[in-house]
C-alpha cells in the first residue's frame, strides 16, 4: 500500500470517528430535558402563623414521552421549629425527605413540588434549595428555590383568630369556622368531603379512610394538615 492509499484509509477512519462523535452529541442534545417552572424556579411565599399553607411549584418538561423527574434538597435554612411536609407528583411524604422521585409525568403534562408549611409561633425567613434532574442523571440538574417568610400581618392575625381545628380520635373537630365551603382533600389532591351548609362547629370522621395525609380547607382560605394512622 503506497502513501496515498494509506492517507486515504486514515482519512476515512477519521471521518467515521468524527461522524460517530457528532451523532452521539446530537442524540444527547435531542434527549436532554429542559424544564419550565411555574410560577418560577425561585418561588417566594408568605406563611401564616400557627397554620398550614400550601406552596406549589409546577414543572413542565420538553420530552415527547413520559419524563421521570427526581428532586434533591441541598440546603435548608428554615427554622427547625417550622413543620414542612413535602409532596410531589402523585406522592406525599411525612416531613421533608432529602430527595424524592416523581411518578412518570406524561408528555404535555407537568409535575409539581408542593410544600405544606406551618411556622407555628416562630417568625422568620427560610429557604429550600433543590436540584431538579432527570431520574438517574444527577449531573443534568436545574436549581430551584422555595423562599418563605412570616409577615407582620400574619403574626397580628393570630391574636384575633377564633377558628379552631384539631384531630381527635380519628375525627377532625372544628369550631369558629365561617360559613361557606368546607373541603377535605387526600394526599393525591382528591376532594373526598364537601360541606357548603355546615354549622360553625362540628366533626368530620376519618374512620374508614386509609392511613395518610389529609388537608382540610376552611372558608377562611386556611389549610390544616392531619396525618391519620392505620386503623
Amino acid at each position: 500500500m503506497n502513501c496515498t492509499e494509506k492517507m486515504s484509509v486514515y482519512c476515512g477512519m477519521l471521518r467515521l470517528v468524527l461522524t460517530n462523535i457528532l451523532l452521539v452529541f446530537i442524540i444527547k442534545c435531542a434527549t436532554a430535558q429542559n424544564y419550565t417552572f411555574s410560577p418560577s424556579a425561585n418561588y417566594a411565599g408568605d406563611l401564616s402563623m400557627d397554620m398550614y399553607t400550601e406552596h406549589y411549584m409546577y414543572i413542565a418538561h420538553n420530552q415527547p414521552d413520559t419524563a421521570y423527574i427526581t428532586w434533591r434538597v441541598v440546603e435548608n435554612t428554615c427554622p427547625s421549629e417550622w413543620d414542612i411536609q413535602a409532596c410531589d407528583y402523585q406522592h406525599c411524604y411525612t416531613g421533608l425527605p432529602n430527595n424524592g422521585d416523581m411518578n412518570g409525568v406524561p408528555a404535555g403534562g407537568q409535575g409539581y413540588l408542593r410544600m405544606i408549611v406551618n411556622p407555628f409561633n416562630t417568625t422568620g425567613t427560610g429557604m429550600l434549595h433543590l436540584l431538579i434532574y432527570p431520574t438517574g442523571q444527577p449531573n443534568q440538574y436545574t436549581e430551584a428555590f422555595f423562599n418563605f417568610e412570616t409577615t407582620a400581618s400574619s403574626v397580628a392575625s393570630v391574636e384575633s383568630e377564633l377558628e379552631s381545628v384539631a384531630f381527635v380520635a380519628g375525627e377532625i373537630v372544628y369550631s369558629g369556622v365561617q360559613s361557606g365551603n368546607l373541603q377535605l382533600y387526600n394526599s393525591n389532591g382528591q376532594l373526598i368531603h364537601f360541606d357548603e351548609s355546615h354549622s360553625d362547629s362540628g366533626r368530620i370522621s376519618l374512620n374508614g379512610f386509609s392511613a395518610g395525609i389529609y388537608i382540610l380547607r376552611t372558608p377562611g382560605r386556611k389549610s390544616y394538615l392531619f396525618y391519620k394512622n392505620a386503623n
